[in-house]
Protein backbone atom coordinates (compact mmCIF):
# COMPACT_ATOMS: atom_id res chain seq x y z
CA UNK A 1 0.00 0.00 0.00
CA UNK A 2 2.81 2.39 0.85
CA UNK A 3 4.58 1.50 -2.40
CA UNK A 4 1.48 2.44 -4.40
CA UNK A 5 1.26 5.75 -2.56
CA UNK A 6 4.92 6.50 -3.28
CA UNK A 7 4.57 5.51 -6.94
CA UNK A 8 1.63 7.89 -7.41
CA UNK A 9 3.03 10.74 -5.35
CA UNK A 10 3.50 12.97 -8.40
CA UNK A 11 0.32 11.89 -10.21
CA UNK A 12 -1.60 14.91 -8.92
CA UNK A 13 -0.54 18.38 -10.04
CA UNK A 14 -3.44 20.20 -8.39
CA UNK A 15 -6.14 19.74 -5.76
CA UNK A 16 -8.75 18.58 -8.32
CA UNK A 17 -6.43 15.77 -9.45
CA UNK A 18 -5.63 14.91 -5.84
CA UNK A 19 -9.33 14.56 -5.01
CA UNK A 20 -10.67 13.01 -8.26
CA UNK A 21 -7.69 11.52 -10.10
CA UNK A 22 -8.34 13.03 -13.52
CA UNK A 23 -11.35 10.75 -14.20
CA UNK A 24 -9.20 7.82 -15.35
CA UNK A 25 -10.59 4.82 -13.44
CA UNK A 26 -11.33 1.68 -15.47
CA UNK A 27 -14.34 -0.56 -14.73
CA UNK A 28 -12.60 -3.09 -12.49
CA UNK A 29 -10.80 -0.46 -10.43
CA UNK A 30 -13.93 1.69 -10.17
CA UNK A 31 -16.12 -1.28 -9.14
CA UNK A 32 -13.76 -2.74 -6.57
CA UNK A 33 -12.68 0.65 -5.21
CA UNK A 34 -16.26 1.92 -4.87
CA UNK A 35 -17.41 -1.29 -3.22
CA UNK A 36 -14.45 -1.54 -0.88
CA UNK A 37 -15.00 2.10 0.11
CA UNK A 38 -18.66 1.34 0.88
CA UNK A 39 -17.85 -1.91 2.68
CA UNK A 40 -15.72 -1.14 5.68
CA UNK A 41 -14.53 -3.39 8.48
CA UNK A 42 -18.21 -3.32 9.44
CA UNK A 43 -18.88 -5.59 6.45
CA UNK A 44 -16.51 -8.24 7.79
CA UNK A 45 -16.48 -7.80 11.57
CA UNK A 46 -19.86 -6.14 12.07
CA UNK A 47 -21.94 -8.31 9.73
CA UNK A 48 -20.43 -11.62 10.88
CA UNK A 49 -20.88 -10.45 14.48
CA UNK A 50 -24.50 -9.47 13.82
CA UNK A 51 -25.17 -12.89 12.27
CA UNK A 52 -23.51 -14.58 15.26
CA UNK A 53 -25.67 -12.63 17.68
CA UNK A 54 -29.04 -12.69 15.90
CA UNK A 55 -29.03 -15.80 13.72
CA UNK A 56 -31.51 -15.82 10.84
CA UNK A 57 -32.60 -12.28 11.75
CA UNK A 58 -29.44 -11.19 9.93
CA UNK A 59 -30.95 -12.37 6.63
CA UNK A 60 -32.61 -8.97 6.30
CA UNK A 61 -29.15 -7.51 5.76
CA UNK A 62 -28.95 -9.21 2.35
CA UNK A 63 -31.70 -7.26 0.53
CA UNK A 64 -30.51 -4.13 2.31
CA UNK A 65 -26.79 -4.32 1.51
CA UNK A 66 -26.88 -6.11 -1.84
CA UNK A 67 -29.90 -4.07 -2.91
CA UNK A 68 -27.99 -0.88 -2.06
CA UNK A 69 -25.11 -1.88 -4.32
CA UNK A 70 -27.54 -2.79 -7.10
CA UNK A 71 -29.29 0.57 -6.72
CA UNK A 72 -25.99 2.41 -7.03
CA UNK A 73 -24.58 0.43 -9.94
CA UNK A 74 -27.77 0.17 -11.98
CA UNK A 75 -29.09 3.69 -11.47
CA UNK A 76 -26.75 6.11 -9.71
CA UNK A 77 -23.31 5.31 -11.17
CA UNK A 78 -24.07 5.87 -14.88
CA UNK A 79 -25.98 9.09 -14.24
CA UNK A 80 -23.34 10.49 -11.87
CA UNK A 81 -20.53 9.79 -14.33
CA UNK A 82 -22.52 11.45 -17.10
CA UNK A 83 -23.39 14.56 -15.08
CA UNK A 84 -20.18 15.14 -13.10
CA UNK A 85 -18.84 17.80 -15.47
CA UNK A 86 -16.30 19.99 -13.69
CA UNK A 87 -17.53 19.03 -10.20
CA UNK A 88 -14.83 17.68 -7.87
CA UNK A 89 -17.00 16.60 -4.93
CA UNK A 90 -20.45 15.13 -4.43
CA UNK A 91 -21.50 18.28 -2.57
CA UNK A 92 -20.48 20.43 -5.53
CA UNK A 93 -22.37 18.13 -7.91
CA UNK A 94 -25.59 18.47 -5.88
CA UNK A 95 -25.20 22.21 -5.27
CA UNK A 96 -24.85 23.06 -8.95
CA UNK A 97 -23.30 26.22 -10.43
CA UNK A 98 -22.17 29.10 -8.24
CA UNK A 99 -24.58 31.98 -7.73
CA UNK A 100 -27.77 30.00 -7.19
CA UNK A 101 -29.87 31.31 -4.26
CA UNK A 102 -29.22 29.26 -1.14
CA UNK A 103 -26.24 27.41 -2.64
CA UNK A 104 -23.65 28.54 -0.08
CA UNK A 105 -25.84 27.61 2.89
CA UNK A 106 -26.39 24.15 1.39
CA UNK A 107 -22.67 23.64 0.78
CA UNK A 108 -21.72 24.72 4.30
CA UNK A 109 -24.31 22.50 5.98
CA UNK A 110 -23.52 19.42 3.90
CA UNK A 111 -19.78 19.91 4.37
CA UNK A 112 -20.15 20.10 8.16
CA UNK A 113 -22.51 17.11 8.20
CA UNK A 114 -20.07 15.14 6.04
CA UNK A 115 -17.17 15.96 8.34
CA UNK A 116 -19.06 15.02 11.51
CA UNK A 117 -20.50 11.79 10.09
CA UNK A 118 -17.37 10.55 8.38
CA UNK A 119 -15.16 11.35 11.37
CA UNK A 120 -17.43 9.07 13.42
CA UNK A 121 -17.24 6.46 10.67
CA UNK A 122 -13.44 6.72 10.36
CA UNK A 123 -12.93 6.46 14.12
CA UNK A 124 -14.93 3.21 14.11
CA UNK A 125 -12.70 1.85 11.34
CA UNK A 126 -9.58 2.77 13.25
CA UNK A 127 -10.97 0.98 16.30
CA UNK A 128 -11.43 -2.08 14.10
CA UNK A 129 -7.81 -1.81 13.01
CA UNK A 130 -6.70 -1.55 16.62
CA UNK A 131 -8.75 -4.62 17.53
CA UNK A 132 -7.21 -6.51 14.63
CA UNK A 133 -3.69 -5.80 15.82
CA UNK A 134 -4.70 -6.79 19.35
CA UNK A 135 -6.11 -10.08 18.02
CA UNK A 136 -2.93 -10.77 16.11
CA UNK A 137 -0.28 -9.97 18.66
CA UNK A 138 -1.81 -10.53 22.11
CA UNK A 139 -0.70 -13.58 24.08
CA UNK A 140 -1.99 -15.25 27.22
CA UNK A 141 0.57 -13.25 29.20
CA UNK A 142 0.48 -9.91 27.37
CA UNK A 143 -2.38 -7.89 25.89
CA UNK A 144 -1.41 -5.82 22.84
CA UNK A 145 -2.53 -2.22 23.55
CA UNK A 146 -5.59 -1.19 21.56
CA UNK A 147 -4.33 2.39 21.30
CA UNK A 148 -1.10 1.25 19.66
CA UNK A 149 -3.00 -0.76 17.03
CA UNK A 150 -5.17 2.29 16.28
CA UNK A 151 -2.09 4.49 15.81
CA UNK A 152 -0.28 1.95 13.59
CA UNK A 153 -3.29 1.38 11.32
CA UNK A 154 -4.03 5.09 11.09
CA UNK A 155 -0.40 5.97 10.29
CA UNK A 156 -0.32 3.53 7.37
CA UNK A 157 -3.50 4.68 5.67
CA UNK A 158 -2.82 8.38 6.29
CA UNK A 159 0.66 8.10 4.79
CA UNK A 160 -0.23 6.40 1.50
CA UNK A 161 -3.32 8.55 0.98
CA UNK A 162 -1.38 11.68 1.87
CA UNK A 163 1.20 10.79 -0.78
CA UNK A 164 -0.92 9.59 -3.69
CA UNK A 165 -4.39 11.06 -3.12
CA UNK A 166 -7.39 9.73 -5.08
CA UNK A 167 -5.48 7.44 -7.43
CA UNK A 168 -3.51 5.85 -4.60
CA UNK A 169 -6.72 5.36 -2.62
CA UNK A 170 -8.49 3.83 -5.64
CA UNK A 171 -5.69 1.41 -6.55
CA UNK A 172 -5.11 0.31 -2.97
CA UNK A 173 -8.88 -0.10 -2.56
CA UNK A 174 -8.84 -2.44 -5.57
CA UNK A 175 -6.20 -4.66 -4.00
CA UNK A 176 -8.01 -4.55 -0.68
CA UNK A 177 -11.38 -5.35 -2.29
CA UNK A 178 -9.92 -8.46 -3.91
CA UNK A 179 -8.48 -9.56 -0.57
CA UNK A 180 -11.83 -9.07 1.17
CA UNK A 181 -13.60 -11.14 -1.50
CA UNK A 182 -11.01 -13.91 -1.17
CA UNK A 183 -11.60 -14.17 2.57
CA UNK A 184 -15.38 -14.06 2.06
CA UNK A 185 -15.00 -17.15 -0.16
CA UNK A 186 -12.36 -19.04 1.83
CA UNK A 187 -13.77 -18.82 5.35
CA UNK A 188 -17.39 -19.86 4.58
CA UNK A 189 -16.19 -22.82 2.49
CA UNK A 190 -13.90 -23.94 5.31
CA UNK A 191 -16.74 -23.49 7.79
CA UNK A 192 -19.25 -25.47 5.74
CA UNK A 193 -16.72 -28.29 5.33
CA UNK A 194 -16.18 -28.31 9.09
CA UNK A 195 -19.89 -28.61 9.96
CA UNK A 196 -20.63 -31.09 7.17
CA UNK A 197 -22.45 -28.90 4.66
CA UNK A 198 -25.15 -26.25 4.40
CA UNK A 199 -27.92 -28.58 5.56
CA UNK A 200 -26.06 -29.43 8.75
CA UNK A 201 -25.35 -25.75 9.40
CA UNK A 202 -29.01 -24.80 9.08
CA UNK A 203 -29.96 -27.63 11.43
CA UNK A 204 -27.34 -26.47 13.93
CA UNK A 205 -28.72 -22.91 13.76
CA UNK A 206 -32.20 -24.21 14.55
CA UNK A 207 -30.80 -26.11 17.54
CA UNK A 208 -29.48 -22.88 19.05
CA UNK A 209 -33.07 -21.90 19.75
CA UNK A 210 -36.35 -21.00 18.04
CA UNK A 211 -35.71 -17.27 18.38
CA UNK A 212 -32.27 -17.63 16.81
CA UNK A 213 -33.74 -19.55 13.87
CA UNK A 214 -36.56 -17.04 13.31
CA UNK A 215 -36.13 -14.11 10.90
CA UNK A 216 -37.92 -11.89 13.46
CA UNK A 217 -36.62 -13.32 16.74
CA UNK A 218 -39.07 -12.57 19.54
CA UNK A 219 -40.52 -9.55 17.74
CA UNK A 220 -44.14 -9.41 16.63
CA UNK A 221 -46.44 -7.05 14.75
CA UNK A 222 -45.17 -3.57 13.91
CA UNK A 223 -41.99 -4.13 15.89
CA UNK A 224 -41.12 -7.09 13.66
CA UNK A 225 -41.94 -5.10 10.52
CA UNK A 226 -39.92 -2.14 11.78
CA UNK A 227 -36.95 -4.39 12.50
CA UNK A 228 -37.01 -5.94 9.02
CA UNK A 229 -37.42 -2.62 7.22
CA UNK A 230 -34.74 -1.06 9.41
CA UNK A 231 -32.19 -3.55 8.08
CA UNK A 232 -33.49 -3.43 4.51
CA UNK A 233 -33.36 0.35 4.79
CA UNK A 234 -29.56 0.18 4.93
CA UNK A 235 -29.76 -0.05 1.14
CA UNK A 236 -31.45 3.34 0.90
CA UNK A 237 -28.35 4.98 2.32
CA UNK A 238 -25.93 3.78 -0.35
CA UNK A 239 -26.56 6.68 -2.79
CA UNK A 240 -25.77 9.14 0.02
CA UNK A 241 -22.24 7.95 0.77
CA UNK A 242 -19.83 10.47 -0.81
CA UNK A 243 -16.78 8.20 -0.52
CA UNK A 244 -18.49 5.78 -2.93
CA UNK A 245 -20.08 8.37 -5.20
CA UNK A 246 -16.74 10.02 -5.94
CA UNK A 247 -15.50 6.72 -7.40
CA UNK A 248 -18.31 6.93 -9.97
CA UNK A 249 -17.36 10.54 -10.61
CA UNK A 250 -13.78 9.44 -11.29
CA UNK A 251 -14.61 6.76 -13.87
CA UNK A 252 -13.11 7.25 -17.32
CA UNK A 253 -15.71 8.27 -19.94
CA UNK A 254 -15.02 5.14 -21.99
CA UNK A 255 -14.91 2.67 -19.05
CA UNK A 256 -17.45 -0.14 -19.46
CA UNK A 257 -20.32 0.44 -17.07
CA UNK A 258 -21.68 -3.07 -17.80
CA UNK A 259 -18.44 -4.66 -16.61
CA UNK A 260 -18.35 -2.46 -13.52
CA UNK A 261 -21.94 -3.43 -12.66
CA UNK A 262 -21.28 -7.17 -12.91
CA UNK A 263 -18.10 -6.92 -10.84
CA UNK A 264 -19.66 -4.64 -8.24
CA UNK A 265 -22.88 -6.56 -7.64
CA UNK A 266 -21.20 -9.99 -7.73
CA UNK A 267 -18.64 -8.81 -5.19
CA UNK A 268 -21.41 -7.66 -2.84
CA UNK A 269 -23.20 -11.02 -3.01
CA UNK A 270 -19.99 -12.91 -2.22
CA UNK A 271 -19.07 -10.68 0.70
CA UNK A 272 -22.37 -10.45 2.56
CA UNK A 273 -23.54 -14.04 2.07
CA UNK A 274 -20.10 -15.20 3.16
CA UNK A 275 -20.12 -13.13 6.36
CA UNK A 276 -23.57 -14.39 7.39
CA UNK A 277 -22.35 -17.97 7.04
CA UNK A 278 -19.24 -17.21 9.08
CA UNK A 279 -21.30 -15.79 11.95
CA UNK A 280 -23.62 -18.80 12.04
CA UNK A 281 -20.77 -21.30 11.89
CA UNK A 282 -19.01 -19.72 14.85
CA UNK A 283 -22.17 -19.50 16.96
CA UNK A 284 -22.95 -23.17 16.43
CA UNK A 285 -19.39 -24.47 16.81
CA UNK A 286 -17.37 -22.13 19.05
CA UNK A 287 -19.63 -19.91 21.18
CA UNK A 288 -17.95 -16.69 22.33
CA UNK A 289 -18.20 -14.78 25.58
CA UNK A 290 -21.12 -12.39 25.98
CA UNK A 291 -20.40 -9.10 24.24
CA UNK A 292 -17.63 -10.61 22.08
CA UNK A 293 -19.83 -11.28 19.02
CA UNK A 294 -17.72 -9.01 16.81
CA UNK A 295 -14.82 -11.44 17.31
CA UNK A 296 -16.68 -14.09 15.28
CA UNK A 297 -14.56 -13.59 12.15
CA UNK A 298 -11.35 -13.98 14.12
CA UNK A 299 -12.69 -17.07 15.92
CA UNK A 300 -13.57 -18.70 12.60
CA UNK A 301 -10.16 -17.93 11.18
CA UNK A 302 -8.28 -19.25 14.22
CA UNK A 303 -10.28 -22.46 14.40
CA UNK A 304 -10.54 -23.25 10.69
CA UNK A 305 -7.27 -22.10 9.14
CA UNK A 306 -3.55 -22.62 9.72
CA UNK A 307 -1.76 -19.60 11.25
CA UNK A 308 -0.27 -18.29 8.00
CA UNK A 309 -3.71 -18.20 6.34
CA UNK A 310 -5.19 -16.72 9.52
CA UNK A 311 -2.72 -13.90 8.93
CA UNK A 312 -4.30 -13.28 5.52
CA UNK A 313 -7.70 -12.92 7.19
CA UNK A 314 -6.23 -10.38 9.58
CA UNK A 315 -4.82 -8.53 6.56
CA UNK A 316 -8.28 -8.57 4.98
CA UNK A 317 -9.78 -6.84 8.00
CA UNK A 318 -7.06 -4.21 7.83
CA UNK A 319 -7.76 -3.94 4.09
CA UNK A 320 -11.45 -3.37 4.75
CA UNK A 321 -10.55 -0.68 7.26
CA UNK A 322 -8.05 1.09 5.02
CA UNK A 323 -10.18 0.92 1.89
CA UNK A 324 -12.93 2.86 3.63
CA UNK A 325 -10.80 5.20 5.70
CA UNK A 326 -8.72 6.49 2.78
CA UNK A 327 -11.75 7.47 0.69
CA UNK A 328 -13.54 8.99 3.68
CA UNK A 329 -10.55 11.07 4.70
CA UNK A 330 -10.23 12.35 1.14
CA UNK A 331 -13.90 13.37 1.23
CA UNK A 332 -13.41 15.12 4.57
CA UNK A 333 -10.35 16.94 3.28
CA UNK A 334 -12.14 18.00 0.09
CA UNK A 335 -15.09 19.26 2.17
CA UNK A 336 -12.75 21.59 4.04
CA UNK A 337 -10.34 22.77 1.35
CA UNK A 338 -12.59 22.61 -1.75
CA UNK A 339 -16.24 22.93 -0.73
CA UNK A 340 -15.68 25.34 2.16
CA UNK A 341 -12.85 26.98 0.17
CA UNK A 342 -10.54 27.09 3.17
CA UNK A 343 -6.97 28.11 2.40
CA UNK A 344 -5.28 29.81 -0.60
CA UNK A 345 -6.75 29.55 -4.09
CA UNK A 346 -3.55 29.13 -6.14
CA UNK A 347 -3.19 25.81 -7.98
CA UNK A 348 -0.11 24.56 -6.16
CA UNK A 349 -1.15 26.11 -2.85
CA UNK A 350 -4.46 24.23 -3.06
CA UNK A 351 -2.63 20.92 -3.43
CA UNK A 352 -0.55 21.71 -0.37
CA UNK A 353 -3.68 22.70 1.52
CA UNK A 354 -5.33 19.43 0.48
CA UNK A 355 -2.48 17.39 1.93
CA UNK A 356 -2.33 19.40 5.14
CA UNK A 357 -6.08 19.04 5.53
CA UNK A 358 -5.75 15.29 5.03
CA UNK A 359 -3.19 15.18 7.82
CA UNK A 360 -5.43 17.19 10.14
CA UNK A 361 -8.45 15.01 9.42
CA UNK A 362 -6.41 11.89 10.11
CA UNK A 363 -5.15 13.24 13.43
CA UNK A 364 -8.68 14.17 14.48
CA UNK A 365 -9.97 10.71 13.59
CA UNK A 366 -7.23 9.05 15.67
CA UNK A 367 -8.20 11.13 18.70
CA UNK A 368 -11.87 10.24 18.18
CA UNK A 369 -11.01 6.54 17.86
CA UNK A 370 -9.19 6.65 21.18
CA UNK A 371 -12.04 8.30 23.11
CA UNK A 372 -15.29 7.16 21.41
CA UNK A 373 -16.95 4.05 22.85
CA UNK A 374 -16.12 0.96 20.80
CA UNK A 375 -19.15 -0.50 19.01
CA UNK A 376 -18.27 -0.78 15.35
CA UNK A 377 -21.73 -1.81 14.12
CA UNK A 378 -23.57 0.96 15.99
CA UNK A 379 -21.09 3.74 15.20
CA UNK A 380 -21.05 2.91 11.51
CA UNK A 381 -24.83 2.69 11.33
CA UNK A 382 -25.15 6.09 13.02
CA UNK A 383 -22.90 7.80 10.47
CA UNK A 384 -24.40 5.80 7.60
CA UNK A 385 -27.96 6.80 8.50
CA UNK A 386 -27.12 10.48 8.94
CA UNK A 387 -25.46 10.73 5.53
CA UNK A 388 -27.78 8.31 3.77
CA UNK A 389 -30.98 10.04 4.89
CA UNK A 390 -29.61 13.53 4.23
CA UNK A 391 -27.96 12.99 0.85
CA UNK A 392 -29.32 9.72 -0.58
CA UNK A 393 -32.70 11.20 -1.61
CA UNK A 394 -30.98 14.24 -3.16
CA UNK A 395 -28.71 12.03 -5.26
CA UNK A 396 -31.60 9.87 -6.47
CA UNK A 397 -33.78 12.85 -7.36
CA UNK A 398 -30.81 14.51 -9.07
CA UNK A 399 -30.24 11.51 -11.34
CA UNK A 400 -33.95 10.73 -11.94
CA UNK A 401 -35.57 14.16 -12.27
CA UNK A 402 -32.82 16.74 -12.36
CA UNK A 403 -31.20 19.11 -9.84
CA UNK A 404 -32.98 20.14 -6.64
CA UNK A 405 -33.13 23.87 -5.93
CA UNK A 406 -30.51 24.62 -3.24
CA UNK A 407 -33.00 25.92 -0.68
CA UNK A 408 -35.11 22.78 -0.96
CA UNK A 409 -31.97 20.64 -1.02
CA UNK A 410 -30.87 22.25 2.23
CA UNK A 411 -34.25 21.60 3.83
CA UNK A 412 -34.15 17.96 2.69
CA UNK A 413 -30.65 17.52 4.10
CA UNK A 414 -31.59 19.12 7.43
CA UNK A 415 -34.77 17.05 7.80
CA UNK A 416 -33.06 13.81 6.71
CA UNK A 417 -30.04 14.15 8.96
CA UNK A 418 -31.98 15.59 11.88
CA UNK A 419 -34.60 12.87 11.67
CA UNK A 420 -31.95 10.17 11.40
CA UNK A 421 -29.99 11.42 14.41
CA UNK A 422 -33.11 11.88 16.54
CA UNK A 423 -34.63 8.48 15.78
CA UNK A 424 -31.25 6.77 16.17
CA UNK A 425 -31.37 7.70 19.86
CA UNK A 426 -35.16 7.40 20.17
CA UNK A 427 -36.10 4.46 17.89
CA UNK A 428 -39.55 4.12 16.34
CA UNK A 429 -40.81 0.51 16.39
CA UNK A 430 -37.28 -0.88 16.08
CA UNK A 431 -33.69 0.42 15.73
CA UNK A 432 -33.02 1.44 12.13
CA UNK A 433 -36.61 2.00 11.04
CA UNK A 434 -36.83 5.67 11.96
CA UNK A 435 -33.30 6.73 11.01
CA UNK A 436 -32.88 4.66 7.85
CA UNK A 437 -36.47 4.58 6.51
CA UNK A 438 -38.74 7.31 7.92
CA UNK A 439 -36.12 10.09 7.92
CA UNK A 440 -35.04 9.07 4.42
CA UNK A 441 -38.65 9.11 3.22
CA UNK A 442 -39.28 12.59 4.62
CA UNK A 443 -36.16 13.94 2.92
CA UNK A 444 -37.19 12.27 -0.34
CA UNK A 445 -40.60 13.98 -0.34
CA UNK A 446 -38.94 17.38 0.15
CA UNK A 447 -36.35 16.69 -2.55
CA UNK A 448 -39.05 15.63 -5.02
CA UNK A 449 -41.06 18.77 -4.31
CA UNK A 450 -38.02 20.96 -4.79
CA UNK A 451 -36.71 19.29 -7.93
CA UNK A 452 -36.36 21.83 -10.69
CA UNK A 453 -38.01 19.72 -13.34
CA UNK A 454 -41.22 20.08 -11.40
CA UNK A 455 -40.61 23.62 -10.16
CA UNK A 456 -38.67 25.51 -12.85
CA UNK A 457 -38.56 28.64 -10.70
CA UNK A 458 -36.62 26.82 -7.93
Amino acid sequence: MLAIGLRLRRSSSDAAGYYLGGKTLGPWVAALAANASSSSAWSLIGVSGFAYRFGFQALWLLPGCIGGFALNWLLVAPAVRRRTGAAVTMTELLAGPAGRPGRRAFVVFVSILTLASLMTYVSAQMQAAGGTFAHSFSTEETQFPLWLGIVIGAALVILYTLLGGYLAASLTDTVQGLLMAGVAILLPIAGLIHVGGLGQLLEAVENVGPDYASPFGTREGMVAIGFAFGLIGIGLGYPGQPHAINKYMGMAPNASMATARVVGISWAVILYVGMLLVGWVVRTQWPLLDGAHEDALFAASQNLLPPIIDGVVVAAVLAATMSTVDGQMLVCASSVSHDLAWGPRGRHEQLSTARWTMLGVGAGAVIAALVVEKDIFANVMFAWAALGSALGPLVLVHVLRGPVAPRWALLAAVVGSGGAITTFYFPIYAPGFGDRVLAWGAAMLIALYGSQRRRPGG
